[in-house]
């Protein structure tokens, strides 16, 4: 008997220390344009409960002052992946047209991805959802660390069905014909994931594209919102409480296999609501998505790990999402080489320890002409929110910049700047400091400018009309106004009728794009985020044409390819928008591809094979 107790005891005290160094799961969920006001837990609106998002909160670690380092998609997400700011290898924007030949436009390939890292310490890794950090193959998440993908290669994507072309939805390297409700699939393929790896370490990254436009629902999400008098905002509402369903769907599953104290969960999005577009509000922030003030880079954050950090905690030390990935290493026992060059810090002393510092110095931004850093309460800025700066490409510094208290002035409403020379001083060289330690972008938004632009000689009329040519790109400001009015978009086009974007001006908030696909001419228009598209019926043939769509102040559009209208019958190349452009698109034009986020329903650059010239673009 004393040696059977002897044996329990022994294995008894192997289980222990056996149990207490399992490296725990991570899962990284990712909402897209989620606004920092969203959530109920965040405790600025009650209208669209989110209890399943809410408990990672109730479970862990909010986080009031938790940043991103890019106020839009891919830049976010590049330095979530490598922990360091994006702007160190390049990525400052969506991709678009390269600024130098033989450059590629994905995620570089000199940098390390979170999946690479915890790949190399035995974990199994999926991604189920967005990506919009390359097109081509060497970006193929299966070639940046995982194991499995399940997902679009883009930047948005409708919710009922596979896409086509570089934009499919793909398992693997393979287009899904039947995808269901993304939301909801992306959600299954990962608790399906997790279910598989159970019995080993897992890494689950999910960014999902809710609540991202277009704003496509399910009836039973609907119905829960049907006293919503606002038809955007009940369709928004929708979209939201699917995302928070589909969150619960995850959690669930980790629970169910009683895994949870052994899982770290993060939950944030990859910027700011976009307001206008979809009515994802920024409760009392200013600006939004695509902006450096508050509103588009303080993000919902939060953290959970049952049983080793606390639980209903709010903690208003500023973090940033670059933090993920050395917290993540440390959780799985993984040694950060200060080669690796990071600029996230592990959180886990903060939480576990009850270190008490600040767990950054400050926080920085650059996004084209707009800046910011933040030290402290302070916060010195240039936005486009803010008047004192241009949306786009352009070069940045600190002249003119405001200063915000924050803990005094959460909205941004009141500029000190004047009354603390010595604070703005400061702020100033830290951020240029960190500044000359960045690249230059490798691609823009619209690109570089080409031709007469590009070397700064006057160009007068050219500037808004055209004509223009493969490769031309203009700013947004450069650009023709079309803003609340009719106008017509013709270009002369050579070559086979492959799919890709003949001219595009915007992005997919506001803009138009004159595109094929499936070998038709399509006149795609996005408006505060909807789409609208007017499709021809007959396919182009190969060769040369002349190609047109107007559209008139009603908003009627008309397609037509060498004067005539296409295909046969009344109102054959004929359709309505819903309304005009409301105002001018922040992105510029691209001749040739769509060279920002994109307008249609394809992942950009999307770019045409052929040959195009004479584009003009005329205002009615």
């Amino acid at each position: 008997m004393k040696s059977n107790y002897m044996l329990i005891g022994l294995l008894a005290a192997l289980a222990i220390p056996a149990h207490a160094e399992r490296k725990p799961n991570i899962l990284l969920i990712v909402a897209d344009d989620l606004g920092w006001g969203e959530l109920t837990s965040q405790g600025f609106t009650k209208d669209i409960p989110t209890p399943n998002i809410d408990s990672i909160s109730a479970n862990g670690v909010r986080f009031t002052n938790g940043y991103v380092s890019g106020p839009y998609c891919s830049p976010t997400r590049a330095g979530l992946l490598t922990g360091r700011y994006q702007q160190r290898f390049g990525h400052e924007f969506n991709p678009g047209p390269p600024t130098e030949a033989n450059t590629s436009v994905g995620l570089s390939l000199q940098e390390t991805t979170i999946a690479d890292r915890l790949k190399s310490a035995g974990y199994a890794t999926g991604w189920f959802g967005k990506s919009h950090l390359g097109n081509t193959p060497e970006f193929h998440p299966q070639k940046r660390g995982f194991d499995e993908f399940y997902g679009f290669l883009g930047g948005a994507h409708g919710y009922f069905d596979g896409g086509k072309g570089d934009n499919a939805v793909l398992r693997g390297t393979e287009p899904v014909k039947e995808t269901g409700y993304l939301t909801e699939t992306f959600a299954n393929e990962a608790a399906s994931f997790i279910e598989r790896k159970k019995d080993q370490q897992w890494f689950v990254y999910l960014p999902f594209n809710a609540v991202h436009a277009p704003l496509d629902t399910l009836a039973k999400y609907d119905e829960r919102f049907a006293s919503t008098s606002d038809p955007k905002r009940r369709k928004f509402a929708a979209l939201l409480s699917a995302l928070d369903d589909s969150v619960g769907t995850v959690l669930n599953k980790v629970r169910d296999l009683k895994l949870e104290e052994d899982t770290v969960v993060y939950f944030i999005s990859d910027n700011g609501g976009p307001t206008p577009s979809i009515t994802s509000g920024n409760g009392p922030l200013k600006g939004y998505k695509a902006q450096t003030s508050e509103g588009g880079i303080r993000v919902p954050f939060a953290i959970q790990w049952k049983g080793k950090i606390p639980a209903g905690k709010m903690e208003d030390r500023p973090v940033i999402q670059l933090d993920l990935l050395p917290t993540s290493l440390a959780a799985a026992g993984v040694e950060i080489d200060p080669a690796w060059k990071l600029d996230g810090v592990n959180l886990l002393p903060y939480l576990k320890d009850g270190k008490a510092e600040e767990p950054h110095e400050a926080l920085f931004w650059r996004f084209g002409q707009q800046i910011a850093v933040r030290k402290g309460d302070w916060k010195l800025v240039k936005s486009a929110a803010d008047g004192n700066t241009r949306a786009g490409a352009g070069a940045a510094s600190t002249e003119g910049a405001k200063l915000y208290n924050l803990a005094q002035d959460i909205g941004e409403k009141n500029d000190l700047a004047a009354s603390n020379p010595e604070k703005v001083k400061e702020l100033s060289d830290a951020w240029n400091a960190w500044n000359a330690t960045l690249v230059d972008p490798k691609w823009t938004p619209g690109g570089k400018r080409r031709n007469a632009n590009r070397r700064g000689e006057a160009t007068s009329n050219a500037t808004q009309t055209g004509p223009w040519k493969s490769g031309d790109e203009l700013s947004s400001q450069e650009s023709p106004d079309i803003a609340g009015k009719g106008f017509t978009v013709a270009a002369e086009i050579e070559g086979e009728a492959n799919d890709g974007v003949i001219v595009a001006q915007g992005g997919n908030s506001r803009g138009y794009a004159l595109h094929i696909a499936e070998g038709k001419l399509v006149f795609s228009v996005r408006n505060d985020g909807d789409l609208s598209s007017v499709v021809a019926t007959e396919p182009l043939s190969a060769g040369t044409h002349k190609v047109e769509a107007a559209v008139d102040p009603s908003g009627q559009v008309k397609l037509t390819v060498d004067g005539k209208q296409v295909g046969e019958g009344k109102q054959v190349g004929e359709g309505k928008l819903a309304s005009l452009i409301a105002r001018r698109p922040g992105q510029g034009l691209t001749v040739g591809n769509d060279g920002g986020a994109p307008v249609g329903e394809y992942a950009a650059p999307h770019t045409f094979k052929g040959k195009v010239t004479n584009v003009t673009v005329k205002t009615l």
